[in-house]
């Protein structure tokens, strides 16, 4: 215990200890322990006592007079590990490490089949919502050659022409969507140092928000990532914002805190209607709505669903905060911690 004076407090269990590294990262190790053996050496007189006399230059050692038998206990001590004993171990390490690179071999593979999966989903999504506009502008076009020729028709007849109408309208609205999602995940990110402040008036400038309702004096970091990504990103929580809220006074607050290990992270905050706990994972998936198709000006309930993609294109992450009738706070990372 003398390189580490605590350890005698589990010296019975720990006094012999063997280790074996995992991996070249700190902490990753296999110990084994072994137990205190108390032991008794016998010693031709006592090591302890070292005879001096005093001569002309000082004092100095003098051989023993007495060879007399002298015994000692030695404690918090373990007995040495036996090679075949090393050798177990040292074989148990290889078969973890076959294990290891065995499982690896798995992932990888399966990784490869996930990326392989992910890009033919992106490319039928694309093929699909591109493919199908050209016949449903079809429809729509005799949907409203039909709805103006039927000036005489019953009114029946014309509501289900409006509604056949408003349904186009719709399925576009959703195509576009699904095309624009499929865009998000094809493309190429282009990393630079971007100021947010400028990318947030430019989405402000996107959305048509009244300034009472935002800020002026907002301070947001220079960060590394896609500007046009980003300015997205912004558009669609700041529409979002705007959209469901039904307080005479729209508020909205943009901001952001540091985090040593996610880099900044900013936030958007709202005083509208809010979300319910059991919904926070369902509104980030692809064209799901809380509420009716016409309810807060309508939407294909794409907008989050595009904002978890981009985020996670940057290694980042986003999640929101939220009390029903009181306001939501949407917070995303981008990973790359601050420039400025």
């Amino acid at each position: 215990m003398r390189d580490y004076p605590d350890g005698a407090a589990f010296s019975e269990i720990a006094s012999g200890v063997l280790a074996l590294p995992l991996a070249r990262t700190k902490g990753s190790v296999i110990l084994w322990f072994r137990p205190e053996t108390i032991q008794t050496v016998s010693w031709g007189g006592n090591p302890h006592d070292k005879p001096m006399v005093t001569g002309p230059q000082g004092p100095r050692l003098t051989p023993r007079k007495s060879f007399e038998l002298f015994s000692e206990s030695v404690k918090q001590r373990a007995k040495p590990w036996k090679s075949v004993e090393i050798e177990a171990a040292l074989r148990l390490l290889v078969l973890i490490m076959e294990l290891v690179v065995s499982r690896s071999n798995q992932l990888a593979e399966l990784n490869v089949d996930l990326t392989r999966s992910n890009e033919e989903l992106d490319a039928f999504a694309y093929v699909a919502s591109h493919d199908l506009k050209e016949p449903l502008r079809g429809i729509s076009k005799y949907a409203h050659q039909l709805l103006e020729s039927a000036t005489s028709a019953d009114a029946e007849t014309r509501q289900r022409l409006e509604g056949l109408t408003r349904l186009t309208v719709r399925m576009d609205t959703l195509l576009d969507s699904l095309l624009h999602f499929s865009r998000v995940g094809r493309a190429t990110l282009q990393f630079q140092p971007v100021d947010l402040n400028e990318v947030l008036e430019e989405a402000l400038e996107m959305v048509a928000a009244r300034r009472q309702e935002v800020p002026t004096e907002i301070r947001l970091p220079t960060v590394e990532c896609d500007r046009m990504r980003v300015r997205e990103i912004f558009v669609n929580l700041l529409a979002n914002a705007m959209k469901y809220n039904d307080k005479p006074q729209r508020q909205i607050e943009i901001g952001w805190s540091a985090d040593d290990t996610r880099g900044p992270v900013i936030f958007v905050r709202d005083n509208g209607i809010g979300i319910e706990p059991r919904h926070f994972d369902t509104v980030f998936k692809m064209f799901k709505r809380l509420h009716g198709r016409e309810t807060f000006g309508g939407g294909s309930g794409a907008g989050l669903t595009i904002v978890q993609k981009l985020v996670e294109q940057h290694h980042g992450s986003v999640w929101l905060e939220s009390t029903t009738g009181v306001g939501s706070t949407f917070h995303f990372t981008l990973s790359e911690p601050a420039l400025s």
